[in-house]
């Protein structure tokens, strides 16, 4: 019965995880994490919990399940030109990983997530929602010539958020990276990704810290 879930409040925060269902906190984990839930839900304190992995229990209510197609990108340790990477699953409505892309976001010198509008940062971890599901429009400049704008599901200062392509990721300027968006760093990755959506119309793109 165990199956795949992403972390999802409404604040954009983290959620606690505890030792045993309405236990003591163990550790967080940031909105938009991946969990895999391998327990039916436990009432307990006024909610329902569910177990996430030995001695890790969160509440059900801050779960969201997506069963269609979607983006999931972790947020990983490694660089390009001091840009974060976030290695991006592109997995269609079964669950099956098509392709693997990287992606970037926010400005090199500007790397902690922020939920500051014009902050120039990482986009916040969570869940968004493609605006229109399957849709690439051509925008230029930064934009790399594709921009597909989603939609936070939470609570945040930030919008006009979108996937795209960014020229300047491998340019080693003080344009490099994004104003905030999620963005593919090559040309092969921007095709990868823009055939994904048009084919697959992914409807969630989540984002986590890995």
């Amino acid at each position: 019965m165990a199956y795949t879930a992403y972390i999802s409040t409404k604040e954009g925060d983290n959620l606690s995880v505890r030792n045993r269902a309405n236990g003591d906190v163990v550790t967080s984990l940031t909105n938009g994490t991946e969990v895999t839930v391998i327990s039916e839900p436990i009432f307990a304190g006024s909610r329902n919990w569910v177990q996430i992995g030995t001695n890790r229990w969160v509440a059900h209510e801050f779960l969201t399940v997506i069963r269609s197609a979607k983006l999931v990108a972790k947020r990983t340790t490694e660089t390009i030109n001091g840009l974060r990477i976030y290695q991006t699953r592109l997995i269609d409505g079964t669950g099956k990983v098509i392709n693997t892309v990287r992606a970037v976001s926010g400005r090199a010198n500007k790397q902690t997530p922020s939920h500051i509008a014009g902050s120039q940062t990482p986009l916040p971890f969570g869940i968004y929602k493609f605006d229109f599901p399957g849709s690439v429009k051509f925008q230029g400049g930064e934009f790399g010539g594709v921009w597909s704008p989603v939609t936070p599901i939470f609570k945040t200062g930030r919008s006009e958020i979108g996937v795209h392509y960014d020229p300047s990721a491998l340019l080693k300027n003080a344009d490099s990276g994004t104003a905030g968006c999620f963005a593919t760093p090559t040309t092969k990755e921007k095709d990868i990704m823009t055939n994904f959506i048009r084919t697959y119309q992914p409807t969630h793109l989540i984002v986590y810290e890995g």
